[in-house]
């Protein structure tokens, strides 16, 4: 053993002379060498050699990797100041990047940022202040989603005294939720009268308007729940072939590529059949799968489904979890921000199925107000809990809606009425239908002119 410590501790000396620390410390790390007697006076030149390499890559603008030596240095319990030095270096530019973040509009990256930070181990009271700023930032443009203006107002107030120095984006988003609260009290009182006066195709119209300003209004969104339980949508007609009720048969009535899922009670969804789906701007002549109102390129990404998963291919700027991507494999509640701040959650919540969904969770909207986006594979799951693609709360058993040739199928326990017809157990959807249970109902529409293509 004494003679493979020799040799193992003067390969670890060649190593460290010719700059590959990690290999150094790997070999430093043997059994072998515990205890030899220049043991610690190699390490401590190991963590100074880690320092003295951090504070190159610092002058590169190689701050993670600067980080990294940083932290193999504090590891090895560094003799001199030179690793406290370089770790007050970094933070200061961490702290400022915070800044910059919260400057710029983004308190997204600004709470990644921190918590990066934190594992670092960077303890300052200014970090706590970035860290609330960003915080309060995000809760006032929750709230603002929810139509509660004044209270999002007040917590953006709090964020912008926590943040020394100008706040161009701060200041501008204020605007814009002072904007949005103007505009969103004459539209309640409309959409309260026509509540009042059962005049369900206007509280339709008037609901869209709200949850344009406040997507997840909930009493605007409870109104058009009770309007579409009131109506069926305008494009659904009832012409389809009359099925038997044990009927699993096609509809000569294709279902394409993208459709709306309208849920009594639940909420409206953009369903995407394809197994590749662009996503970009809303534009009138927008040819993407899923558009979207926001600062993002007419094309900005896809996302492709195989065997082994869904896979994002980014055309412009693309974060996933706070981190630029051009191509990743996306997992469950992986977060995708586009552009500046347009940000989806992606989900699998149903484990049964490789269908997927797309959340809007930064404020931004489609053309047409839904929920969620789904991405159907093989079925959509609806019902009750929480593994589900679409949850149902009041319905007591699952629905199933799943590929049949080139129309939708359907699968649902015990009798319901599929456009006007009785069924029982299944039952085929085309292009536009109607289906009703004991305690659910659900519509399939038609796209149109009313979201792209």
């Amino acid at each position: 053993m004494i003679g493979f410590g020799w040799l193992a501790f003067r390969q670890a000396q060649e190593a460290l002379a010719n700059g590959r620390l990690e290999e150094a410390q790997r070999l430093l790390s043997q059994t072998c060498i515990q205890g030899h007697k220049r043991e610690h006076e190699l390490l401590n030149q190991l963590g100074r050699a880690y320092v003295e390499r951090g504070e190159r890559r610092l002058k590169h603008d190689n701050l993670e990797a600067a980080w990294n030596d940083l932290l193999q240095a504090e590891q090895l319990k560094v003799a001199d100041g030179g690793a406290e030095k370089l770790r007050q270096a970094l933070t200061n530019l961490g702290l400022c990047e915070v800044r910059r973040q919260l400057s710029t509009g983004e308190p997204d990256r600004a709470v990644e940022a921190v918590a990066q930070l934190r594992q670092r181990l960077v303890r300052q009271k200014e970090l706590d202040l970035l860290d609330e700023a960003a915080r309060n930032w995000l809760d006032a443009r929750e709230l603002a989603n929810r139509g509660q203006f004044g209270l999002g107002l007040q917590m953006l107030e709090r964020a912008g005294r926590a943040v020394a120095g100008p706040m161009l984006r701060h200041d501008q988003f204020r605007r814009e939720l002072e904007d949005r609260q103007n505009k969103i009290g004459p539209l309640l009182v409309q959409l309260h009268s026509a509540a009042e006066g059962q005049r369900w195709r206007d509280v339709v119209e008037s609901a869209e308007k709200v949850l344009a300003l406040a997507p997840q209004h909930a009493e605007a969104r409870k109104l058009r729940c009770q309007a579409w339980k009131a109506i069926e949508p305008q494009t659904v007609v009832g012409n389809t072939p009359k099925l038997e009720s044990t009927a699993d048969q096609p509809t000569p009535d294709p279902i394409p590529q993208r459709f709306l899922l309208w849920i009594d009670g639940v909420g409206g969804f953009l369903v995407c059949m394809g197994s590749r789906i662009t996503i970009g701007q809303a534009t009138p002549e927008s040819c993407v799968d899923v558009p979207l109102f926001a600062d993002v390129s007419r094309i900005h990404a896809t996302l492709t489904r195989d065997n082994e998963g869904y896979l994002l291919e980014a055309m412009r700027s693309v974060r996933v979890n706070g981190d630029p991507v051009q191509k990743a494999l996306l997992r469950p509640n992986d977060r995708m921000t586009l552009g500046g701040g347009c940000q989806l959650q992606f989900r699998q919540p149903a484990p049964v199925s490789t269908s997927a969904r797309l959340d809007l969770v930064s404020g931004h909207r489609l053309p047409l107000t839904v929920d969620a986006v789904l991405l159907m594979s093989d079925t959509l799951v609806l019902g009750p809990g929480s593994l589900v693609h679409v949850e149902m709360p009041d319905c007591k058993q699952m629905v199933v809606l799943y590929r049949h040739k080139d129309v939708l199928g359907i699968r649902c326990p015990g009798e319901f009425t599929l456009n006007g017809q009785k069924c029982r157990d299944r039952g085929v959807l085309g292009a536009h239908a109607t289906v009703t249970g004991e305690d659910f109902a659900l519509a399939i529409e038609t796209i149109g002119t009313r979201m792209g293509r």
